[in-house]
């Protein structure tokens, strides 16, 4: 039976995959984890650099579907993934430039041989940026990836403070909590062009990326959902709820 669940806990995208995949006795699970007990052996890891994009759903994707309504599903999905590692890691050379730390790009860790589901994936990406994180980059048109504007939620929903668990701890446990919490709750957001992205921001870039998808017929369910976490936590953060 779940446990009894608070309000941050009801809300936090967080708490979400990493209950549903963490408490799971499969070899996803199993690599999820030993992946974060590699990062978590890291030391003096000031900062880390997240490149937030897409990969499946995108723009482009939605794009294909238009021009090639008749292409397979499997096809437009191989081709939109190729195309946006492409253009992530054209981001992540354009990063090198002009940050002086290392960088993680997610799309590097694609399991081998192995099935993976969507909760597997952010299981993962939301425990490396909670966890290892110093500043997010989100590449162009990040707004219609339903991982990248996940990802985006979650880091702003850290400013909540952290989701509680019986059999979970939600915090690097190789640092001290305390020097955790406050890099958490203070994760830079930045724009392919490097400029500042506050939550308000996301919000204008989420409504008008649903508003292209709706009047070209498509249903974006989890962005919409997104959309729906992302204002409650801004609301939240601005009466000043701290967990």
């Amino acid at each position: 039976m779940e446990e009894k669940r608070g309000i941050l806990e009801a809300n936090s995208l967080w708490y979400k995959y990493k209950t549903r995949v963490w408490l799971q006795k499969t070899s996803q699970k199993a690599v999820v984890h030993n992946v974060m007990r590699v990062l978590r052996s890291m030391r003096n890891l000031s900062h880390l650099a997240y490149v937030s994009t897409p990969i499946t759903t995108s723009r482009y994707l939605y794009e294909l579907k238009l021009t090639h309504p008749l292409m397979k599903k499997n096809a437009q999905i191989k081709r939109a993934i190729d195309h946006n590692y492409y253009l992530g890691w054209s981001f992540v050379g354009e990063l090198k430039k002009r940050r002086d730390c290392p960088i993680l790009y997610p799309a590097d860790l694609i399991p081998v041989d192995q099935q993976w589901e969507q909760a597997h994936f952010q299981a993962l990406w939301l425990s490396i940026i909670a966890e290892k994180c110093t500043e997010l980059h989100m590449a162009e048109e990040w707004e219609y990836s339903n991982g990248s504007f996940e990802e985006f939620t979650h880091t702003m929903q850290l400013k909540l403070g952290l989701p509680k668990h019986r059999n979970l701890v939600f915090f690097n446990t190789k640092e001290e909590e305390e020097t955790e919490r406050e890099r958490m709750r203070n994760i830079q957001i930045y724009d392919h062009q490097g400029t500042p992205i506050s939550l308000n921001d996301g919000i204008r870039a989420i409504e008008s990326a649903l508003s292209w998808l709706r009047n070209h017929g498509f249903d974006p369910e989890r962005l919409e959902n997104c959309l729906h976490l992302l204002r409650w936590t801004g609301n939240m953060i601005s009466r000043g709820f701290y967990q």
